[in-house]
């Protein structure tokens, strides 16, 4: 997997897991105590979260570190 890949596939899954929880980015900002101008640069794919905030954000939602950086097989 390279680095644009996992951008792409963070990108996604943070985007999926913050709307499921309805919360905005500027919420989801103020709760990891950062800027929403960092989640929308993450949700877009132009930057990835460090392996802290990534751990913090996946505690926050309920869910592994995994299901964040990795991508979800579709059933047929």
């Amino acid at each position: 997997m390279n680095e644009e890949n996992l951008k792409r596939i963070v990108a996604h899954n943070l985007s999926r897991y913050r709307k499921a929880r309805n919360l905005t980015q500027i919420q989801l900002a103020e709760q990891l105590n950062y800027s929403d101008k960092s989640i929308s640069k993450w949700e877009r794919a132009e930057g990835l979260p460090d392996l802290v905030v990534l751990t913090t954000i996946a505690e926050l939602f309920g869910i592994s570190l995994n299901d964040l950086v990795t991508e979800r097989k579709r059933l047929a």
